[in-house]
């Protein structure tokens, strides 16, 4: 598939640019140094909110033109941190999606995503006590229910395994709604308008592009959108073969550098 120019990049962060030690390599940072310089702009996208994406990537941070954050909920200027656009989730949803998920799944814990921090309830608190989940609860926004607009409501279960809970909260909780798993240990629920495909276009747009001029890269089930609908679709080795079949090639390894590696040569 041909891409037009300019040529626009959207990366998923973990499993995709970042390594197993949660990095971006030297080499690949001299990679995306390098396409920058030729006029490729990039941008991050990621289930983790702004401050958790921001943080991570703190040392390649000048690299970014912008973040879709929140599996694409909200979209953030990098260098003036203004978001740009955003998709929430009126709280009142967010009580009703609670009551139908605990209902048929009375172990479950749920977060939401304010557009400033993370807030939970009890169970929540007390599974990512366990470990595994990839969220930064505050006591200070412990509640049972959101109290504000979200950003994107999350569900942990004891020994949670995406597999076992997408598919029945998408047939409970109906088609408004984007449930998806970025492996961040927790069913992650958002606007239906919030996804990386969608924050991508609108991002293209506002640099006078579309989705024609990105290559996105990705390894998730909340990547599989985007890949499907970029100029070029790239998947990573490491990805499942659900990723692999919804991305026009696969790239080499986050082990391996593949964003740099499958980036047009400059």
């Amino acid at each position: 598939m041909s891409l037009k120019l300019p040529i626009l990049v959207v990366t998923d962060l973990d499993g995709t640019l970042l390594n197993e030690s949660q990095q971006v390599s030297s080499r690949l940072q001299n990679m995306l140094d390098r396409a920058k310089n030729a006029g490729v702009l990039f941008a991050a996208a990621s289930a983790r909110p702004f401050r958790l994406a921001k943080q991570i990537l703190e040392p390649v941070l000048p690299l970014f033109s912008a973040f879709l954050v929140s599996n694409g909920a909200q979209i953030v200027d990098t260098a003036t941190c203004h978001v740009i656009h955003s998709e929430p989730l009126d709280e009142r949803q967010c009580v009703d999606i609670i009551a139908m998920l605990k209902n048929k799944y009375p172990q479950a814990g749920f977060g939401w995503e304010y557009r400033e921090g993370f807030g939970c309830d009890q169970a929540f608190w007390d599974l990512h006590a366990q470990g595994g989940i990839l969220r930064d609860p505050n006591p200070q926004r412990m509640s049972s229910i959101p109290n504000a607009p979200v950003l994107e409501l999350v569900m942990a279960t004891p020994d949670y395994k995406a597999d076992q809970y997408i598919d029945g909260c998408r047939e409970l909780i109906g088609r408004d709604f984007t449930v998806t798993d970025s492996s961040g240990g927790v069913m992650e629920i958002s606007n239906a308008n919030a996804n990386k495909a969608h924050a991508s276009q609108i991002w293209a747009k506002s640099l006078d592009a579309d989705l024609r001029n990105v290559i996105a890269f990705g390894d998730g089930l909340n990547d599989v959108p985007l890949l499907r609908a970029a100029g070029m679709g790239v998947a990573m080795t490491n990805a499942d073969d659900r990723i692999k079949a919804a991305a026009d090639t696969v790239a080499p390894s986050n082990q391996q550098d593949g964003v740099g590696v499958s980036l047009p040569t400059y």
